[in-house]
């Protein structure tokens, strides 16, 4: 079951969801934090426009930016981001095995993002929010959310920005370059 219309929820109500409609509400704001911690550099583009040129398989979000600015206490913050998004995991009843492959991908991304330097680089490569949301899908299509929640495809994330005509749009490396 795919979406190609998925619109980010940026709030649930923060309880287990009874109906099919609060199931796809909590889905979709899960989906909606995953996002903007580990892959919402698109919406940096405007105000830094040489980010445009990048593979889109290099995304970064809020978690790499505020681990860069802020060494250590930035990735702590991260790490408690992350811990948000288990939580609101946690309420479609989640196994306890499932709970901990999350918690321990959450704290090596903030030890990860500790280590002076190259842990802002490796920050960006490992994304916990991002598989701890490909979990949470993989229990809920064997839970009996399984028809009720639809899941898009990975490549359908929250709004891109629009595209305008060509001769302003900004241009790519592989458009510069082949």
């Amino acid at each position: 079951m795919t979406s190609p219309n998925f619109q980010p929820k940026w709030t649930c109500k923060y309880r287990r969801p009874k109906t099919p409609l609060e199931a796809q509400d909590l889905y979709n704001h899960i989906r909606t934090v995953a996002f903007l911690l580990d892959a919402s550099s698109q919406w940096f583009i405007p105000v830094f426009p040489f980010l445009a040129s990048l593979p889109e398989e290099m995304q970064f979000g809020l978690d790499s930016v505020v681990g860069a600015a802020l060494p250590a206490a930035g990735d702590i913050i991260g790490l408690f981001l992350g811990l948000y998004q288990v939580l609101l995991s946690m309420l479609f009843g989640l196994p306890f095995n499932v709970v901990g492959f999350m918690i321990f991908y959450i704290i090596a991304d903030a030890f990860i993002g500790i280590i002076p330097f190259v842990g802002d680089f490796l920050d960006v490569a490992f994304k916990a929010n991002l598989y701890n949301l490909r979990l949470l899908e993989r229990e809920l299509k064997k839970s009996r959310w399984a028809t009720a929640v639809i899941i898009p495809q990975y490549t359908d994330w929250i709004p891109r920005p629009k595209k305008s005509n060509s001769k302003s749009r900004v241009p790519r490396w592989r458009d510069m370059f082949g």
